[in-house]
């Protein structure tokens, strides 16, 4: 691919090699740009190598260059250097930084010197594009769906290789018909090493006799050495391998450190936790990059969020019921609206306030159950710090529409009707205590060759300003990339003989690729946001914190593809469903976490 990889400034080069066309003084401007001895060019091809890193660096175009047998670049005469074409294989593309006058201007890495003789690289430029051990390739192609795919080449290559044609005047006469000499630079820029910088490892509990990996990592996760070595202070307590497999001995509490070896100032220290065999966990908390829970947990205001804690018990098999009892720092922002059974643990739902950026500690302890060897004494309580951050069903912003948005925020039958063929109501029973709900009555309604029971409500506004998806998903450009967290909770109203899945869906009317013969909503889906879960096969109220179908994320950002203005519909599907058998769907949490 060619590319003229200049800034403006160069142009003046151009400019001025046309200017040397005009005659004398009678016929225009004379730079007196004129030679009766031509260049002789020892070789078509020169070669530089660089380093990123190195600052600014300068190669000589004229290198190897002789007029009248000497040396070109310290003859003084005027020699005009232009028409640089820059071509870089491996679909690389080359780093170019934002102009602080004009935000549309960007500034590359190459510039020439003001006699146009020198290419001036600002090889610091190169720093973020090119990495000596990274072997990432998840870019560079699309797939028919528009998702960026790899394309073979190394996103972060560990050397670039730029061939530069340029041509080269000095003002001597050209034969009719005939060109300026062309020469050919080929300029290689190649990464450093990448050393590891610092590096993070997270507190451990494990339970006396079990085996856990440890959670650390070096930084850059891209060093060519991520090699990290680990100890832990007290071995009467645990042991751990080469390899971070922690091997717990007795109960206690210790420190596990994991050193760099590529880099041995680059050390980080986390607590390991040894529990007795029966233990407490909050699963559902917020996990940090390494993956490992980080202690808190962000919940959006207005709503209630669950808090989900489980047990657990090393070598042998829960039984019976269990009883934990919750409380909370702040009881008076945030309240407990109600505890619901989930497996052999429990989720609290915990009504935030409606101020951002208010936090709590919500602590949970075993009362009672069947712990095995292990005494109640010993099982620690497990706490959570919650932080609250904009729900945008509670922060809507204010429709364009002078009547405003006509869509059901808080899924309690407000705004629009609910279409689609099931029977829709408002129940009485909720979660936050508001007493109103969404609830969906099964139809006759069935689904695919297997005839699966299926219904499905959403609001069908087809006016894009009181659509508040449309106007928030559907404005082209401006939405794509939005990035969100949806999360919501249901209620079975009848214990279902049947598995049920309930998907959430978020789909554009129009979006690019779409099939010719799309059909309804289901006809649009290849470029809609799915979330599918299973269900619980009880009546208690399920807190439901979606992931994407096909990323498993909790994360999901509006694709590329929807780039046209369009109409957007959430909807709710429920599958398997018998009919007569209803659902309730309440505090309806959407978070843009891009912002």
């Amino acid at each position: 691919m060619k590319h003229n990889l200049l800034i403006k400034t160069v142009i003046s080069s151009v400019i001025f090699s046309v200017l040397t066309g005009c005659g004398g003084t009678d016929e225009g401007y004379d730079p007196q740009f004129k030679s009766d001895l031509a260049l002789v060019i020892d070789t078509a091809v020169i070669t530089s190598t660089l380093n990123e890193e190195s600052g600014v660096q300068e190669i000589d175009l004229l290198q190897g260059i002789t007029i009248d047998g000497k040396p070109a670049s310290g003859s003084g005469a005027t020699i005009n250097v232009s028409e640089l074409e820059f071509v870089v294989d491996n679909n690389f593309t080359t780093p170019q930084t934002s102009a602080n006058t004009i935000a549309s201007h960007r500034i590359s890495p190459f510039t020439q010197s003001s006699d146009s003789t020198k290419l001036v690289i600002n090889t610091d430029a190169f720093s973020a594009a090119l990495r000596q051990c990274d072997q990432t390739d998840i870019k560079g192609a699309l797939d028919g769906d528009g998702n960026p795919i790899a394309d073979g080449n190394l996103d972060f290559p560990s050397q670039v290789i730029y061939n530069i044609t340029y041509s080269i005047n000095n003002g001597a006469t050209i034969a009719a018909g005939g060109a300026l000499p062309i020469r050919t630079l080929q300029l290689t820029i190649n990464a450093i090493d990448d050393p590891v910088s610092e590096v993070t490892v997270s507190p451990i509990e494990i339970p006396a006799g079990g085996q856990a990996s440890v959670f650390a990592s070096a930084i850059p996760n891209y060093a060519c050495n991520p090699t990290l070595v680990y100890s832990i202070a007290d071995e009467d307590i645990a042991t751990i391998d080469e390899n971070g497999l922690i091997s717990a001995k007795n109960t206690g509490e210790t420190t596990i450190t994991a050193t760099s070896v590529d880099n041995p100032e680059a050390s980080a220290n986390a607590t390991l936790k040894v529990t007795g065999a029966f233990s407490l966990a909050i699963t559902n908390d917020d996990k940090n990059e390494l993956g490992a829970s980080s202690g808190n947990k962000d919940v959006p205001i207005c709503v209630a969020s669950g808090v989900e804690v489980q047990p657990a018990l090393l070598n042998a098999e829960l039984s019976g019921e269990y009883t934990f009892d919750w409380t909370l720092n702040d009881e008076v922002s945030f309240t407990k609206s109600l505890t619901a059974k989930s497996g052999f643990g429990e989720v609290l739902a915990v009504k935030a306030p409606t101020t951002i950026d208010s936090s709590n500690t919500v602590t949970v302890e075993l009362i009672d159950g069947n712990t095995a060897s292990t005494p109640l004494s010993l099982i620690s309580q497990k706490s959570i710090t919650v932080n609250t951050v904009n729900n945008q069903m509670c922060e809507p912003g204010v429709s364009e529409h002078e009547a405003g948005f006509n869509t059901d925020f808080n899924l309690n039958g407000e705004g629009a009707p609910y279409k689609g063929n099931a029977t829709y109501s408002v129940s009485a029973t909720s979660v936050s205590g508001n007493g109103r709900s969404l609830e969906i009555t099964a139809g006759t309604a069935t689904q695919g060759e297997a005839n699966t029971p299926y219904s499905f409500a959403s609001q069908q506004v087809w006016n894009k300003q009181r659509n508040w998806y449309s106007a928030n998903y559907g404005r082209g450009a401006e939405s794509v990339g939005k990035t969100y967290r949806y999360a919501v909770w249901v209620k079975l109203n009848q214990v279902p003989a049947e598995p049920i899945t309930l998907r959430h869906v978020v789909v554009p009317w129009v979006y690019d690729g779409i099939p010719d013969d799309a059909q309804g909503f289901t006809g649009r889906y290849s470029q809609a946001g799915l979330f599918s879960v299973e269900l619980d096969s009880t009546t208690q109220w399920q807190y439901i914190e979606f992931t994407e179908d096909t990323t498993n994320s909790r994360e999901w950002a509006i694709p590329t593809t929807w780039s046209s203005v369009t109409d957007v519909f959430t909807l709710w599907e429920v599958y398997g469903m018998a009919t007569g058998d209803s659902i309730l769907i309440d505090d309806y949490e959407v978070v843009r976490t891009d912002q």
